[in-house]
């Protein structure tokens, strides 16, 4: 099993101890190609699983307009994609060890990267001076499971 950060909306966090999403699932996971892409060797374990986590959080504001990612022990097909795109059959709310968003000061930073990014693919996504400002100044914040209704609210 493998760490997959997969970005998720508002409304699938909302819904999803009701209603897994059906597969296949695109996520983002520590591959061999995201190393290498990102220049991380096996000792920067935690670089890597922070890089995974901060394309999913760029996904998802480029597809939701929010940075929102769960977390989950997955088995994903990998396709040597060089940003650790991968994919996984489907997530259950059971699978959900924990999920990332933003916290609400960063909205006026979101706002503006997801304006510079809009069309773009996500590699140059992640070369925009606003994507990397939002990266850099407002860390996604970590919530366990039984949070989720705290961040729905909001």
């Amino acid at each position: 099993m493998t760490v997959v950060m997969v970005p998720v909306s508002h409304d699938q966090l909302a819904g999803l101890r009701e209603k897994p999403l059906d597969g296949p699932v695109t996520g983002f996971a520590v591959t061999a190609a995201l190393c290498d892409t990102f220049g991380l060797t096996d000792a920067d374990d935690e670089e890597a699983d922070r890089t995974a986590l901060l394309l999913a959080g760029l996904r998802s504001l480029m597809s939701y307009g929010r940075r929102i990612a769960v977390v989950v022990e997955a088995s994903p097909v990998d396709d040597g994609d060089p940003l650790g795109e991968v994919t996984v059959p489907g997530v259950s709310w059971k699978d959900v060890s924990a999920f990332f968003a933003d916290a609400g000061e960063a909205a006026p930073a979101a706002a503006a990267a997801s304006r510079a990014v809009a069309g773009l693919g996500l590699e140059a996504a992640w070369d925009t001076d606003e994507a990397q400002a939002l990266m850099a100044e407002h860390d996604l914040l970590w919530y366990g499971p039984e949070e989720v209704d705290a961040l729905v609210r909001a």
